[in-house]
């Protein structure tokens, strides 16, 4: 088998930290998603404790060191160097090994607040505490839901990390503040899926309820990421080559998945709607600084010249599977909103 399908539904077991903004002494979380990319992180860090021969050596800090795992002598069965692939594998013109989508939380979601930690000033030897810095958090019992695809020779490890999945859920937890005892949950329930399943029960659906209609309205999540040509990141549909850059995306996705050609462009005409440069602020581990994630979010709406055969229609509906940079972390997610 060389496509997995894997929807998760958990529920949360403490406290969760889903970092969104701060405001002075005050850090909010949000109620609605936690990025791909935040499970990916926790999921391959379990994966390389259990099954790297390196991952007892201090000096081997996973993600940071680039060529240990080509030249280690057994790759080709470690499920987290099969997983974590290279910086750009599955970005462009290959098949991804490991796709993880956006978590939401979709029921009983109550938040709460507690002072976590307290600032302090130092002047002259004399230590000043200042205000605490209150928590706004997620309670424990919310539920919630997300999926993950392996392909290629990412399936064969399938077993490997919903095994990881449950392990770093339950015991190191996910999202912020986690060595204060926060993120933790179980995985209630997953469900198993081959292609031709995934492709009639969570594609064609949606696909059918495209066709015929002239204007779809996405939401974006969190950020679409597309890149230009000379390197740049493209921050406004209005600029030149936005639509052939996204089209483009579009198709190369839909390749990824179902290893046939399709030409989206030939039925959109444009684009347009309430989209704007987002900048999402993060922390690589990697260069040891705070980077940040740009591009455009909000959302935004295609305009069809014509109705949309089936393979358009499925193409357009993969999309909320994520496209662009980063695209198997949960980034560049098209949500269908509107059709109309």
């Amino acid at each position: 088998m060389s496509f997995v399908h894997m929807h998760f539904f958990g529920q949360t077991t403490s406290p969760w930290y889903v970092g969104k903004r701060r405001y002075g002494d005050y850090l909010y979380t949000r109620d609605d998603y936690l990025w791909g990319r935040g499970i990916r992180g926790p999921v391959l860090r379990q994966l390389w404790r259990t099954f790297c021969p390196k991952s007892d050596v201090p000096e081997k800090v996973p993600f940071d060191a680039e060529g240990d795992c080509p030249s280690c002598s057994v790759i080709e069965d470690c499920p987290f160097g099969s997983l974590r692939g290279s910086a750009d594998e599955g970005e462009f013109k290959d098949k991804p090994r490991l796709v993880i989508t956006n978590l939401r939380f979709v029921k009983n979601v109550h938040k709460g607040r507690v002072a976590l930690a307290t600032l302090s000033d130092q002047h002259m030897g004399v230590v000043e505490e200042k205000a605490p810095v209150f928590i706004e958090y997620l309670s424990e019992g919310a539920t919630f839901e997300f999926e993950a695809f392996l392909m290629a020779e990412g399936a064969k490890f399938a077993d490997m990390f919903e095994s990881a999945v449950h392990v770093s859920l339950r015991f190191h937890g996910w999202g912020g503040f986690c060595n204060e005892g926060f993120g933790r949950g179980i995985a209630t329930c997953t469900q198993k899926y081959g292609f031709d399943v995934f492709d009639s029960e969570c594609i064609e659906p949606s696909a059918d309820g495209m066709r015929g209609s002239r204007n779809l309205t996405f939401s974006i999540r969190p950020v679409l990421m597309l890149e230009k040509d000379g390197g740049d990141i493209y921050r406004s549909v209005r600029e030149e080559g936005f639509l052939k850059k996204l089209c483009n995306c579009i198709d190369e996705r839909y390749w990824q998945f179902y290893s046939n050609h399709v030409h989206v462009h030939n039925r959109v005409e444009g684009v347009s709607g309430r989209a704007r440069t987002i900048r999402i602020p993060a922390w690589s581990r990697r260069f040891g600084r705070q980077l940040f994630f740009e591009g455009v979010g909000n959302e935004l709406t295609f305009h069809l010249s014509d109705k949309l055969g089936v393979e358009e229609a499925k193409a357009l509906t993969l999309a909320r599977y994520g496209v662009g940079r980063y695209k198997n972390q949960g980034f560049g997610s098209l949500e269908i909103k509107l059709v109309h």
